[in-house]
């Protein structure tokens, strides 16, 4: 009988620096590999990680500067993230996984792969901008507001739950499931010895993975990759379709690719239907 992991809490040195991941599922079973958005933890795919642990074994990374990987504070690039996820996976043994992302956590995943040809055999990228950077869909205006609100996070709660009452009822967080969003808070929060919580990302570490998401040109970039991907989006204005040149030049560079939209959800979407997106991936992957 195979071996089975509920969720473990494990870390590898990898790219110069600690990378925390959780492992959980069927020793044995084909790999996947999970990698989150900015700002977030390896605990938001919990549900999702959950649903797959029953025929995979299942990888879920906490990226530089995020959760509990420890970094050396510099290097906040999206390069680097791409850097990190084929070092991960090169250091566990995981090539020819199957690769999931959210946003950053899949352009991590595409640059890993137009690196390394082949490290994921098939990937889903879960409303991943493969164009440019979402801030471009912004007004100068609303790119302002953006990067001061970030800016302007608190660092440091008296406690999880006043976190959790606080952010709870905000118009981003509201449509999250309940066992999503305690996740997020859980994850991406440290407890001091005085019952506070620390903010694991810091928001200056959040704006300048953004700031250097801005500068990257993915059509440039992302050449050649060897696996097979899908691209989940939600059901928003802006919400990027097959027609897209972004995508269309994906369609060209890899070994095959397909655009699905969910007819539901933000950019959020595995936050929100985290069963939807669970749904979709077992279909792919499957």
């Amino acid at each position: 009988m195979d071996e089975f992991v509920k969720s473990e809490s494990k870390s590898v040195k990898a790219n110069g620096i600690d990378v925390h991941y959780l492992e959980r599922g069927v020793v044995g079973a084909p790999t996947v590999v999970m990698f989150h958005a900015i700002g977030m933890s390896a605990q938001i795919w919990n549900a999702i990680a959950n649903g797959l642990s029953d025929g995979f074994h299942v990888y879920s990374f906490d990226l530089r500067g995020h959760g509990d990987t420890k970094d050396d504070g510099n290097h906040y690039t999206f390069e680097k993230l791409g850097e990190d996820a084929a070092a991960v996976i090169k250091e566990l043994n995981l090539e020819g996984s199957i690769g999931i992302g959210h946003s950053a956590g899949g352009m991590a995943m595409l640059i890993a792969d137009s690196m390394n040809p082949g490290i994921v055999s098939k990937g889903v990228l879960v409303d991943t901008r493969v164009g440019e950077s979402p801030m471009m869909l912004l007004t100068p205006e609303e790119q302002r507001i953006r990067i001061e609100r970030t800016l302007q996070k608190r660092t440091i709660w008296e406690s999880r739950e006043v976190m959790h009452e606080a952010y709870r009822d905000r118009r981003v967080f509201k449509p999250w499931e309940d066992r999503v969003f305690s996740d997020y808070i859980e994850g991406g929060t440290r407890l001091l010895e005085d019952g506070r919580a620390e903010l694991k990302c810091l928001p200056t570490t959040e704006e300048t993975f953004y700031g250097s998401r801005a500068k990257l040109e993915p059509q440039i970039l992302l050449k050649g990759l060897g696996g097979e991907y899908i691209l989940l989006v939600g059901d928003y204005d802006g919400a990027q379709t097959i027609q897209d040149a972004a995508v269309q030049h994906l369609m060209r560079e890899t070994k095959g690719f397909q655009l699905k939209e969910l007819g539901a959800g933000s950019h959020f979407v595995p936050m929100e239907f985290p069963d939807l997106v669970l749904n979709e991936i077992k279909a792919f992957i499957s």
